[in-house]
């Protein structure tokens, strides 16, 4: 029997905060303990306690692999990992080349689908929230839209926030006064549930009716999302699922001889709900 650590957020826990972790957390579970393993979570507050608990795995030898996931660019802890020996299942994106047991899914492709769907729909003027630039998957999204938007001659309308509600407020406020004397946006798309959620909740005070004058997407279809009144349209990713993929890479990182799988994600498409509508 082996143990799988899975590091996630420091705010995992909070009442809002299961928008992506702890459904991949579940797919994990449900699959490894299918062949007797078991998955041992931790709350890291940074990627330098994430190291550290790396450190101190490989030290007591506490867990077989890792799932490794938000990969910034030249980050230092798929290096620190094959130092300490410790196998990993990398979450990440098709541009991540390499070996290593990875899941995988195409970010550009994914916003290239939802801007074309947003269209089919009506929506001439789409805005984008993205996450933190360091990020390495929410850089191929912001990029993926820019070119998008310029090849049908818009001006792009991106706002950055952290992955929390309050900077979906934010930054909802500086995308509709950023709009200055163009046309605002009819569309908003968000890099997670959470900024959605914030958006949405900020949008009538801004004057912003949603679905009437503002649709919303998510990016990840969240508990939260689903619940929420009125339910927040997201990118159908099947998170459960996601989680399911890396637990069958995990496990046959252990198998013997060990394997090591590449597994792509198919490309998400929109979740129709209650804060998406098209335009006449």
């Amino acid at each position: 029997m082996s143990t799988f650590g899975f590091l996630a957020p420091q705010d995992l826990w909070d009442a809002r905060s299961e928008m992506f972790f702890s459904q991949v957390l579940a797919g994990v579970e449900d699959e490894v303990a299918l062949d007797g393993h078991t998955v041992l979570t931790l709350a890291a507050r940074s990627p330098v306690e994430e190291m550290a608990f790396y450190r101190r795995w490989a030290e007591s030898g506490t867990v077989d692999a890792v799932v490794l996931r938000d990969l910034r660019a030249e980050d230092p802890r798929p290096g620190l990992l094959e130092e300490l020996g410790i196998g990993y299942v990398m979450l990440g994106d098709v541009t991540q080349e390499g070996e290593e047991p990875a899941v995988l899914v195409d970010n550009a492709a994914s916003m290239r689908a939802v801007l074309a769907e947003l269209r089919a729909l009506g929506h001439a003027r789409i805005a984008h929230l993205g996450g933190p630039a360091d990020l390495l998957h929410s850089r191929l999204r912001r990029e993926a839209y820019v070119e998008d938007v310029a090849r049908h001659g818009d001006a792009p309308l991106t706002a950055q926030g952290d992955y929390s509600e309050r900077s979906g407020a934010l930054a909802l406020e500086t995308l509709l006064a950023g709009s200055g004397g163009t046309a605002p946006p009819t569309a908003l798309v968000c890099d997670n549930d959470a900024m959605a959620i914030g958006a949405l909740e900020a949008a009538p005070a801004l004057g912003a009716r949603v679905p009437e004058q503002l649709s919303i997407i998510g990016w990840e279809d969240s508990m939260s999302c689903q619940l929420h009144d009125p339910p927040v349209a997201v990118l159908g990713h099947s998170l459960r699922m996601t989680g399911a993929l890396v637990g069958r890479a995990l496990c046959a990182l252990v198998d013997r001889p060990p394997r090591r799988e590449r597994i792509q994600r198919p490309t998400p498409v929109i979740l129709h709900r209650g804060t998406l509508r098209g335009l006449p």
